[in-house]
């Protein structure tokens, strides 16, 4: 029996549960831990004392039932470190069920490297861009084996080569040194800027979870099944692309979800969900595994230090040991150890698409959340985060936002980022119009002077300081000029999406493949809505092409483009719009012509025949001459000549090639 399988039973509160027993002597750790014997004796003893005789005898040989062998095996078991148990995974060799999937001890040496980096720590690095001799000083190591390092990667680079983020955590991987985000820092400041929180004004807010996981693994067929929407079939081929909040009605409680969307594309949009979540549900899919996304979207988590509740999806398609084999994966390489192998992470079967399991995993959200004890002040200034941008027809600039304190009331002034405005309009997560929103309450606000940056810190604030920061914000505008340069070695582009996340996805990957390709991309301008006159224009004076993603050409901006031949590439979906660029990039690399000797011939006579021209008598030394090939004409060491053969004569007949040791002409 665990801890909350009592106090359900019994009509108690797990957190008051957990207290109680770690003052009596108890170790549980959390509301999942398994109660011991002598453990379930003691609680019986308390709390079934009050309840009636006859309900007493009933409940006792359920009780006595719950004494199974399992938990007597975990109290004989030896004494080991936290950390020896998750490496060597001892409570897996005491299953039998598990004996085939799970996997063997590690041997020896694995423990001592442990204690080896115990007695030497060493300094994280920050997940930024480094010079790599930067980064090798960081590492204290040589640049030149940093360097042979990314050599074996495939990656040539010099010490004064700029890595980027990914590079710099996949090295810090490689030679074991810890590698720290420094976005943790703005969520404290959002934190300690609620000043003073009044404690009597703290209420219960709704837990926010994120939805993590690879590509095609399942998050948004897990949320469309909890929130009885089709959001999936929305979705232009099936994939999610932008951050939406969504608070969805459960029987254990309200839920604020955030699906954050798996194409890699889209690393940045994941690092702000997690940036506002309480809890992560890490999305796998049993008959996929772990993925790349899956490990990406598994380090932002752990990096934010948020509980994580690994949801092993699509269960209905694969055998159980897949479930295994999947748990085996994470504890080994990513120390997710499952609670049942002894360890403190939650595994969930589920299927999103038939529903099993999905109503235990919201049961455990919410018990998660109840362990939490997540408050908000609910009056006073709104403060949170914007999750997504964009332009709306009749709307102007929108934006979801996310408030963690603060109520939001039509009619509020606020501060975006670097934008400000007053709020006109709110239409909460059920397309419904509202008037005022609580904490932990996702929202769409209309209202803004521009638009704000996905990620932005959104607060609301009086007429005064409103006044002040617009003039501040108006002062500090500048219209910088576009380049008028265009790089020779460049395509140069003009990109117009839908919303910031999906522009700003869309640069990100733009810059990569120009990176990789001969022939790169330099993007000129990018904006967001509809393509105008304006845009078209621009391109044609600066010879580029116009890339859209999830928008439209305007009626007179399409026709402008077809007089003026002015190429708008239109996609719905990023990959595809990637493939074509990565197309049109080889297609306008210059052919390189390689000129071969095939064959020498020397000039015995010369012919000048009228309204024919001069006609070379030579005779062929070695190789092969053919009609249409290219000479080049030698005095000595001297070049004086090229030219391209336009007849070939040899016996007064025309004929293709000659071959060495013949007379032509």
């Amino acid at each position: 029996m665990r801890v909350y399988e009592f106090a359900k039973e019994h009509g108690l509160s797990s957190k008051d549960l957990v207290v109680l027993l770690n003052k009596s002597g108890f170790e549980v750790s959390s509301h999942m831990a398994v109660l011991s014997d002598e453990a379930v004796k003691f609680l019986k003893d308390k709390f079934e004392k009050k309840a009636p005789a006859p309900a007493q005898e009933q409940k006792q040989p359920v009780a006595d039932s719950l004494k199974i062998e399992p938990i007597q095996q975990k109290k004989t078991e030896p004494v080991i470190t936290r950390e020896e148990n998750k490496v060597l995974n001892t409570p897996i060799a005491q299953q039998g069920g598990i004996k085939r999937s799970a996997p063997t001890p590690l041997p020896v040496e694995s423990r001592k490297e442990i204690e080896e980096k115990k007695v030497a720590p060493i300094a994280p690095i920050s997940l930024i861009p480094y010079v790599l001799s930067d980064l090798a000083a960081a590492l204290h190591k040589p640049s030149t084996e940093v360097i042979l390092t990314l050599l074996k990667w495939g990656i040539l680079s010099s010490k004064n080569q700029l890595l980027n983020e990914e590079l710099v955590e996949r090295i810090a991987r490689h030679y074991e040194v810890p590698a720290t985000k420094p976005v943790e820092k703005q969520k404290q400041e959002l934190k300690v800027s609620v000043s003073p929180l009044d404690k009597e004004n703290l209420k219960e807010r709704l837990p926010v979870v994120v939805v993590m996981g690879h590509v095609d693994h399942g998050k948004t067929t897990l949320l469309d099944f909890i929130r009885k929407t089709r959001v999936a079939a929305k979705e232009k081929g099936g994939i999610t692309q932008h951050l939406g909040a969504y608070e969805a009605k459960t029987p254990q409680g309200n839920v604020v979800f955030i699906d954050t969307p798996g194409h890699e594309a889209f690393s940045k949009i994941r690092v702000r969900g997690t940036k506002v979540a309480d809890i992560v549900i890490l999305v796998v899919a049993a008959d996929d595994g772990v993925m790349p996304q899956t490990v990406e979207a598994l380090k932002h988590a752990q990096s934010m230090k948020v509980p994580i509740i690994v949801a092993i999806n699509k269960i209905d398609k694969v055998d159980k040991v897949r479930i295994d084999v999947v748990k085996r994966d994470l504890a080994t390489q990513h120390d997710l150890l499952p609670e049942e192998w002894g360890g403190q992470t939650l595994y969930m079967p589920i299927s999103a698409k038939t529903g099993a399991g999905v109503d235990k995993l919201l049961e455990m959200l919410v018990l998660q959340a109840q362990m939490m004890e997540l408050k908000a002040q609910a009056s006073g200034f709104a403060q949170g985060f914007v999750l997504e941008s964009k332009l709306e027809k009749g709307r102007g600039p929108v934006a979801t936002v996310l408030t963690q304190h603060g109520t939001l009331k039509i009619g509020d002034y606020f501060v975006a980022g670097k934008t400000t405005g007053k709020i006109s309009s709110m239409v909460d997560s059920y397309g419904q119009r509202v008037n005022t929103v609580a904490p932990s309450h996702p929202v769409q606000i209309a209202g803004f002077n521009e638009l704000p940056e996905a990620g932005d810190y959104f607060e609301s604030i009086d007429k005064d300081a409103y006044l002040k920061t617009k003039n501040i914000f108006s002062g500090q505008k500048q219209f910088a000029a576009q380049r008028s340069v265009q790089s020779e070695n460049a395509i140069t582009l003009l990109v117009k999406t839908d919303t910031n996340s999906s522009k700003e996805a869309l640069l990100e990957s733009i810059a990569k493949i120009s990176k990789k390709s001969e022939k790169g991309f330099m993007v000129l301008q990018s904006g967001i809505g509809n393509v105008n006159e304006s845009d078209v224009m621009l391109a044609h004076d600066t010879a580029a092409r116009i890339v859209t993603l999830h928008v439209k050409s305007e009626t007179n901006a399409a026709l402008l483009a077809q007089r003026l031949g002015v190429t708008i590439l239109s996609y719905d979906i990023i990959y595809k719009l990637l493939e074509s660029l990565q197309e049109i990039s080889l297609s306008l690399v210059p052919v390189k012509t390689v000129r071969t000797k095939v064959g020498e011939a020397v000039v015995r006579k010369i012919f000048d025949i009228k309204n024919l021209g001069v006609i070379a008598g030579c005779y062929l030394k070695q190789g092969i001459f053919s009609r249409d090939g290219v000479v080049t004409i030698w005095r000595g060491n001297k070049k004086i000549g090229e030219g391209k053969i336009s007849s070939l004569q040899r016996d007064k007949n025309a004929v293709k090639e000659v071959h060495a040791g013949y007379e032509c002409a």
